[in-house]
């Protein structure tokens, strides 16, 4: 080989290695009398998605807006309208980037459509076709398992791994539309991530002690579970499964939302009966006379891990009380319409089961003393 032809070559490698790697073009254009390019927009999960468009035309570019969508649960599609900067002239590029760390994030597998519209000084104006993106999480090679109204997707284990807890989820949605009546009206996705750690890098600013997220518009899940944590992933599958299920029942775009002890009692209930050590939590809470108010469980629950814990075995043992002792499912589903059509829950409980907050308080505490099921197990000190 020559010098001069080795020198060429060299220039040319060099080249490459230096060209910018910026957006490729998706598609050129003649629209309404301008030259459109437009770009496959850039995912960088979680955090961004970058938008950037070419425009060239016969008078100078003076308007570009970016519009986009988000396919979610929402009484009235909302439409959000973003102006990139760029200077005035006949020929232009515009770059818009969302960054989610200062709106919020999406979850994996999020849906948007999005379109330019396009303007010059002199009046005219077009706008782009109408384009779809999907936001997922390509940094992980996930499989997937198709079953009844959802998709389970994973990275870490076998096929074994990803039916059990998909197994463990239509068990659910089984136990929920047996029990209480309430059923899945949106297909749902459900994400099962590595680890609490993976999970956490997927979000945007997480709290550190988050291991599940249900995403309740957008009808998706995301969790942490190992492959050695199979037995807390299927209870955290059915409890995050039961938010989007309630959460769909009772949407009718009221804003209205269930007193906490109803939402996190419903959850629990899908999960099957409580563990040993929650039991013995709500009866020693029982016995010692510790219990919280029905009313103070309408809102937040405690921070603190022990008294949470005890907050949640409660609303479970709440709404297997209203399930088994007040009417079963057919009252349930009535008070969970009752929310739909815009009540509160001191309306809800009035209108279905004739009960103030007070008087639902009293009925459980009086059913709990003396309930078989937390009196039985052997106690300590």
């Amino acid at each position: 080989m020559s010098k001069k032809v080795f020198i060429i070559i060299l220039l040319l490698l060099v080249s490459l290695i230096a060209a910018p790697c910026g957006p490729s073009p998706e598609k050129v254009t003649n629209l309404d009398g301008f030259k459109v390019i437009l770009y496959e927009p850039e995912v960088e999960f979680p955090d961004s998605i970058s938008f950037d468009i070419e425009v060239e035309g016969e008078a100078d570019i003076c308007e570009i807006a970016l519009h986009y969508q988000i396919d979610k649960l929402t009484p009235i599609p909302v439409t959000s309208i973003a102006f990139p900067s760029f200077e005035t002239a006949p020929e232009i590029k515009a770059s818009w980037k969302w960054d989610m760390r200062k709106t919020g994030g999406l979850p994996p597998g999020a849906r948007l459509r999005y379109w330019w519209s396009i303007e010059d000084v002199e009046g005219n104006s077009a706008e782009t076709d109408v384009a779809n993106l999907s936001f997922h999480d390509r940094r992980h090679s996930w499989q997937s398992l198709a079953g009844d109204k959802m998709d389970l997707f994973w990275y870490r284990g076998g096929d074994s791994f990803g039916q059990e807890l998909l197994t463990a989820a239509e068990e659910a949605l089984d136990r929920l539309a047996t029990d209480v009546g309430a059923q899945l009206g949106e297909n749902a996705s459900i994400y099962i991530y590595a680890s609490a750690q993976d999970l956490r890098e997927a979000l945007v600013y997480p709290q550190e002690w988050t291991g599940g997220v249900a995403y309740t518009e957008y009808g998706t899940i995301a969790i942490g579970i190992s492959t050695d944590g199979l037995h807390w992933g299927k209870r955290t599958i059915a409890h995050e499964l039961a938010h989007l299920v309630i959460h769909q029942v009772i949407y009718s775009g009221h804003g209205i939302q269930l007193p906490t002890w109803l939402d996190e009692g419903l959850a629990m209930y899908a999960e099957g009966e409580l563990s040993a050590e929650m039991r013995r939590t709500l009866e020693d809470a029982i016995h010692q006379e510790k219990l919280f108010s029905v009313k103070s469980l309408s809102g937040s629950f405690p921070a603190l891990p022990e008294e949470a814990y005890l907050a949640y075995a409660q609303s479970y043992s709440l709404v297997k009380f209203l399930l088994e002792e007040q009417g079963g499912k057919a009252k349930m589903l009535e008070l969970l319409n009752a929310f739909k059509e815009g009540s509160d829950y001191v309306e809800a409980l009035n209108q279905v089961y004739a009960l103030t907050i007070e008087q639902l308080d009293d009925l459980w505490r009086q059913h709990v003393s003396s309930a078989s099921e937390y009196t039985t197990m052997s106690r300590t000190g």
